[in-house]
């Protein structure tokens, strides 16, 4: 295997079931290029990676693995200046637009963007996007006085173009889970039915499993516990609020 030094600008795509990895060709006319999402084909028999760039408006470029090559794509919509982690859903990327929080589209056919037009919760901080079977949820905080007061989670009607509240995180978890918490302090993933919630202060993970409505704590984390970086140093907490879903895969090789 090539060894990577870090820091670099190489964008290496790795499946860790099947061992597989692939550096890929050098992102043309970016020169800050950030990775938004990536999606599998239908039928398993490559993927695609999306990137943006920011500036007056963000321009996008999408790598396609069948024909190992950068394809453009259209700039994003105006008033778009910065782009959360994207879900893939038949073909389309699903991100929020930050700060105002726009739920956006790109086409990975077409290579365009698109606004869903759907009404997103008021006062709602630290929102995530989550995929699950098909299905689009997301995922945030509610203000009240400048402070998080619940976290709730709601389905995205994309056809009523609206998000329809489904849970709440209930109060007393609620209360633990935010203790000496910023709106900015938690994180969320989720796959398969199931939610983790993350404190990156605290490293407390919340489990939520939605088919079975039932909460729970995960086990603490054992490098968390052990690393007293990873708690009192700044920069490593800019790492671990890191998140990602691992979709074992065996069939598409990097």
């Amino acid at each position: 295997m090539e060894k990577v030094e870090w820091p670099n600008q190489s964008l290496i795509i790795c499946n860790p079931v099947n061992r597989s990895y692939r550096k890929l060709p050098p992102v043309p006319d970016m020169q800050s290029a950030y990775i938004v999402g990536m999606a599998v084909n239908a039928d398993k028999s490559g993927y695609k990676v999306l990137v943006v760039q920011d500036g007056d408006k963000l321009v996008s470029q999408f790598y396609d693995s069948l024909c190992d090559s950068w394809i453009m794509g259209s700039s994003t919509l105006p008033g778009v200046s910065m782009l959360t982690d994207a879900v893939s859903i038949e073909g389309s990327m699903f991100c929020l637009s930050l700060p105002s929080s726009i739920l956006i589209r790109y086409d990975t056919e077409a290579a365009e963007w698109f606004d869903t037009e759907v009404r997103m919760p008021s006062s709602m901080c630290s929102p995530y996007l989550i995929q699950m079977a098909g299905s689009l949820f997301l995922v945030g905080g509610v203000l009240e006085s400048g402070e998080m007061s619940c976290v709730k989670i709601w389905k995205v009607d994309l056809s009523l173009k609206e998000c329809v509240e489904i849970q709440q995180m209930p109060a007393n978890l609620f209360q633990n889970f935010s203790w000496n918490i910023s709106p900015h302090d938690f994180s969320c993933m989720g796959e398969a039915g199931f939610m983790c919630f993350w404190n990156v202060l605290t490293g407390a993970m919340l489990m939520f499993n939605m088919n079975g409505n039932r909460w729970w704590w995960a086990p603490s984390c054992p490098i968390t516990c052990s690393s007293p970086k990873c708690t009192t140093n700044n920069v490593h907490n800019v790492y671990n609020s890191s998140r990602f879903v691992l979709r074992p895969c065996l069939f598409v090789k990097a």
